[in-house]
């Protein structure tokens, strides 16, 4: 050994600095960035009326490279709510329908992005629901019923997230500034003084540069879910740790028997996720997962299926019906310039015209034509998962719902997220 050569140590040395390299390469986490979108109420037969929205080519959420099929169930129900469904997808454990990020005894779940935060990464939470909904707080609040709103918006106000944008500012807002709150407390006026830059509308958001940053929006004024995820990104992405963000796109799960305002609804979710595979693709390292917290409705295709109709649709059944004169007698002009149909049968005009909820009725006549039949309610359908990035390749086959926040973990090197081992 000791008569080794110049050329021969430097061999050695080579060879010893590729093996520290390659461990060094596989004790670093496969990603250091998660983005989690989550459909409320979208079954895979919603993803189709999206589709068929969007003129029958795949969605880009469809074009994710790896896909599988998640149970929704709740604790000692097969039909899970919304609480109990984002408790599952933020913490990887089950609990009943209602409670957020809690057990029933009254352990609190530490969620997916709280354990982000302690590994000191940047977080965000993105939804077009208030953000004191089930879906956007069981990712940073515990409390044992969905519907303290006030105790709810509190403990977001308190999360440490750098980007919260949602709708539903009453609650942060005491009765005397014109909020619903009843304790007094002014949660705008604290987040300011916390530093946060506070908007409410998208001109305010598009104008606005500094972190962190909370939106607090309304239908009106308020931006899309593409145009959140890209302010979020462009802030969260400044953190060389990190981040992780999670985007619900709630509507779907309010249009009930309403598929052109489903198809839409889902079309935008999917514009929001092609931001976020456009930066994931840009810079490496970013695993974009995409689900739903339940299915909505047991939607079903009949034949003849015509769901190609609905790239002609351009609005919800609500926003149609709205454009009725009081008497309704532009009922064929409406639905024609509104959901390309132009060959209204007598009976369709009628059935909108004397019906006593235009909507439903305006509803009723898209979807029969599309062949598109609705049930009601929350089902146990099992939802679709779509993955691209680092261990992608995890989120295949059957899994439950549990299983995505556990596996994102890993991805991200969080040792002993929900008890399990990286």
């Amino acid at each position: 050994m000791f008569g080794l050569g110049r050329r021969s140590w430097l061999s050695v040395l080579l060879v010893g600095l590729v093996a520290l390299t390659g461990i060094a390469a596989w004790a670093r986490p496969a990603a250091d960035s998660a983005i989690l979108f989550i459909g409320d109420g979208m079954g895979p037969v919603q993803i189709a009326l999206g589709r068929a929205a969007a003129g029958g080519e795949l969605l880009a959420l469809e074009r994710m490279p790896y896909s599988g099929l998640a149970t929704t169930l709740s604790l000692g129900d097969e039909v899970t709510d919304s609480a109990a469904a984002s408790t599952a997808l933020a913490t990887g454990h089950k609990t009943a329908d209602g409670m957020l990020s809690t057990l029933a005894d009254g352990r609190r779940l530490e969620t997916i992005l709280e354990r982000c935060r302690k590994a000191g990464k940047s977080v965000g939470i993105i939804s077009n629901d208030a953000l004191y909904g089930a879906t956007p707080a069981g990712f940073a609040v515990h409390v044992q019923s969905r519907g303290e709103r006030s105790e709810i918006a509190a403990q977001m106000a308190r999360s440490g997230a750098l980007v919260m944008m949602g709708f539903g500012k009453e609650e942060f807002l005491p009765q005397a500034a014109g909020g619903t709150r009843k304790d007094g407390k002014d949660l705008v006026a604290g987040l300011r003084r916390g530093g946060y830059e506070v908007v409410f509308t998208r001109e305010e958001l598009g104008r606005a540069r500094r972190s962190p940053l909370v939106g607090l929006f309304d239908d009106e004024t308020g931006p899309t879910l593409a145009q959140m995820v890209k302010a979020a990104i462009s802030r969260l992405a400044r953190d060389d740790s990190g981040f992780f963000l999670i985007v619900e796109q709630a509507r779907v799960d309010w249009k009930e028997g309403d598929s052109s305002g489903v198809a839409l609804d889902v079309v935008a979710l999917d514009q929001a996720v092609q931001v976020a595979l456009d930066y994931a693709r840009r810079r490496g390292r970013t695993l974009v997962v995409v689900t739903a917290d339940h299915e909505t409705g047991d939607l079903k295709i009949e034949q003849p299926a015509r769901l190609s109709m609905l790239s002609k649709v351009k609005a919800s059944a609500a926003e149609i019906s709205d454009r009725l004169n009081p008497d309704r007698s532009n009922i064929g002009e409406v639905m024609r310039a509104q959901a390309g149909l132009s060959d209204l049968a007598e009976a369709e005009v009628s059935k909108i015209k004397q019906a006593q909820d235009a909507a439903e009725a305006v509803a009723a006549v898209i979807s029969q034509r599309a062949g598109i039949k609705w049930g009601s309610g929350h089902t146990a359908t099992p939802v679709k998962v779509f993955a691209f990035g680092p261990r992608a390749e995890h989120f295949t086959g059957e899994m439950d719902n549990t299983d995505i926040p556990k596996r994102m973990a890993a991805a991200l090197g969080l040792r002993g997220f929900a008890g399990e081992r990286r």
